[in-house]
Formats: structure tokens, C-alpha cells, sequence
């Protein structure tokens, strides 16, 4: 049995169907971000843009994982992107303390550094809430069973964690230029959003990788967004 942090002894890993399927992701996404962002913006009703945008996320995040899993490699996709296993002992007790502290960093972070502040929750009303959580729920679900519950676990068939963290971290924040670049145009502020980003990647593969569960990381992403739009919203 491998212990944390140890680099599986396994003839699997990454092949050139991965690679593939990791590619003609990346494409697909970038075709969804300069050919249908705008009707995003066209979308006037916030449910119905919400429904319409994270419709596509799933569709484009996680069905096709799901799909490969079971045609391709022949595994079960709940049990290989862990979602049918919650963390006990000792490792909740640490995705507990992570969860903590990171999300005081950024909390901190965002109120001290980033002008961010809790004035909007004074204005914020119920629907607001729900449309906030509902949709973050959906992100944090979509970019963690890509990201760590699939492309984490399959680089780390055949790396050390702290490789495969890394490249999957890299990979994250790679997924998001394509909408900074297309929504706020390149400026200098992007290298401060990057470095945030590559850090929580690197966290959320941290979870990951210490409970063998995906819903830590899951619900980390998700607290974390949620903070992020009332602080910074």
C-alpha cells in the first residue's frame, strides 16, 4: 500500500490517449470561451445564464471524463476519481486544519492586500446567495473531478506527488487564461491572479492527495470561491 507522498510502483500512468483526451479538452474549452462567452453576456435572466454556463461546463468538464473512464480505461469513474470515499481519523483531522488555515490566509489576504472587505453582504439577498453558491458549487465539482480526480491521479500513477501536483497546478491555472485573457484583456494583474491560483491548485492537490478523497479539495474550491465573490465580489 502507498503511503503519502510515495510514487505508486505501477505499470499505468499517462499514455498518449491521455495526452489526447487532455488536449482536445483544452481545445474544446477555448473554443467555448472565444466563440460562446458572448452569448453569456446575451443571457439577461441570472438563472438562465447560470443553467445555460454551467451546463456547458459539465458538458465540457465532466461527462467526457466520466466517458473515458469507462470506455477507455475500463474503471469505474466513482471509485478511480474517488467520489465514493470520505476522509476519516486522522486525515480529516488534517484536511480540517488545511481548510482552516488556508482559507484565513485568503480571507486575510484578500481584506488586507486586495482592498476586499464584507460590505457585500450587507446588500446581497437570498437569491443572490443561492445563485452565488449554486454556481460555485458547480465549478469547484467540475474543475476538481478534472483536475485532481482525474489528471492528478493519472500523473500520479507514475510521479512523486510533489511532480504531479505541480503539473497538475500548472495545468489549472493554465485552463483559466483563456477566459482572464478573452473577459479583462492582458494587463499585469494577471501574474497575481496566476500565482493565486497556482498555489490553491497546489493546495487542492495537497487534499487530495492526503484524505484520498476528492470531496475535501471539492469543498475547499467551493469555500473558497464563495469567499472570494463576497470579499471581492
Amino acid at each position: 500500500m502507498n503511503t503519502p507522498f510515495q510514487t505508486p510502483q505501477t505499470a499505468l500512468g499517462p499514455n498518449r490517449r491521455f495526452w489526447e483526451f487532455v488536449l482536445l479538452f483544452y481545445a474544446a474549452w477555448i473554443l467555448r470561451v472565444v466563440l460562446l462567452m458572448p452569448v453569456d453576456y446575451g443571457i439577461e435572466t441570472g438563472w438562465l445564464r447560470q443553467c445555460w454556463s454551467q451546463g456547458l461546463r459539465l458538458s465540457l468538464w465532466v461527462l467526457p471524463v466520466l466517458a473515458y473512464l469507462k470506455r477507455v480505461e475500463g474503471v469505474h469513474p466513482a471509485a478511480f476519481l474517488r467520489l465514493n470515499t470520505f476522509p476519516r481519523g486522522r486525515a480529516l483531522l488534517f484536511a480540517l486544519g488545511i481548510m482552516t488555515g488556508f482559507l484565513a490566509f485568503c480571507a486575510a489576504s484578500a481584506i488586507l492586500l486586495q482592498g476586499g472587505g464584507l460590505h457585500k453582504l450587507a446588500v446581497m439577498t437570498g437569491a443572490d446567495y443561492a445563485g452565488l453558491v449554486f454556481g460555485m458549487s458547480i465549478v469547484a465539482f467540475a474543475e476538481e473531478l478534472l483536475f485532481r480526480g482525474f489528471i492528478f491521479q493519472k500523473l500520479r500513477e507514475r510521479h512523486s506527488f510533489q511532480r504531479a501536483n505541480l503539473m497538475t497546478a500548472l495545468m489549472f491555472l493554465a485552463i483559466h487564461w483563456p477566459g482572464w485573457l478573452y473577459m479583462q484583456g492582458p494587463h499585469w494583474g494577471l501574474l497575481s491572479l496566476s500565482a493565486a491560483i497556482l498555489v490553491a491548485g497546489w493546495v487542492f492537490g495537497l487534499m487530495m492527495e492526503l484524505t484520498r478523497s476528492l470531496w475535501p479539495p471539492i469543498l475547499l474550491h467551493l469555500l473558497n470561491n464563495v469567499l472570494s465573490g463576497v470579499l471581492m465580489g
